[in-house]
């Protein structure tokens, strides 16, 4: 059977980054996103990497438990088994707590908690037990601390850490490897959305972050990585 590296949210950001470096170490990776067009642009991107890995993407809400279900019936035909499993996807929103609605609320924790839920569950179903699975739970510093106006996305970062705690405490014992990511802001069109007015020029670069979470989660002969926390570099004297 093929191994192969699923990335979730892959079609921008640190998804493609992580995708990239991914490849780079000749890994197969499978990349996920909603547009079919983004999809084909990030693949034509990918395309240029002259390394030994081979990139396949597939439309994918992982939100949408029929598109979850979808994406497990493709893996099974086509024989393939998950090896790293990176849970990138996500949407954030900057907002007041007394504008919060139910739509927006649904809107994030759709795509930052529930679609980290379901495509782990669905992956965890399909892979053989005797088989070595990672996987990569990339939530936010905002899983770490409360920030004002990202109640919602606090609320559905702090869901999906204590989500990640108690499905290590599960498969303990198992050859199945847990690894909870807590990245600081980044360069990305994360906040076109999210806060669009937010000035992002000092916040980190995505291609570093994914190098150095990428090379934790491979390098894992003498030391295996738990928890990483990534932040901008403090500068100034102290």
């Amino acid at each position: 059977m093929k191994k192969i590296s699923v990335v979730s949210g892959g079609s921008g950001g640190l998804g493609l980054e992580i995708a990239s470096q991914l490849l780079r170490a000749g890994k197969d990776v499978l990349i996920l996103g909603r547009n079919r067009e983004k999809l084909r642009k990030t693949a034509r991107k990918l395309a240029r990497i002259n390394e030994s890995g081979h990139l396949s993407t597939l439309v994918c809400n992982v939100g949408d438990e029929n598109d979850v279900l979808a994406t497990g019936q493709f893996l099974g035909d086509h024989r393939i088994v998950p090896e790293y499993l990176f849970n990138n996807a996500g949407r954030g929103l900057s907002e007041k707590a007394p504008a919060i609605t139910s739509a927006m609320i649904d809107s994030v924790f759709e795509a930052s908690l529930k679609g980290m839920i379901l495509l782990t569950s669905m992956i965890l179903r399909i892979t053989p037990p005797e088989q070595e699975l990672t996987i990569v739970n990339i939530m936010s510093t905002s899983a770490l601390t409360g920030r004002e106006n990202e109640t919602v996305y606090c609320a559905a970062k702090w869901g999906a850490r204590g989500y990640t705690e108690a499905l290590r405490a599960e498969l303990q014992g198992t050859k199945r490897n847990i690894i909870a990511v807590y990245p600081g802001g980044m360069k990305t069109g994360f906040y076109k959305t999210a806060d669009p007015g937010r000035e992002i020029s000092k916040f980190m670069d995505p291609a570093e972050v994914a190098e150095k979470i990428v090379n934790a989660v491979l390098n894992t002969h003498k030391l295996v990585v738990t928890d990483i926390t990534i932040n901008r570099k403090k500068t100034g004297v102290v």
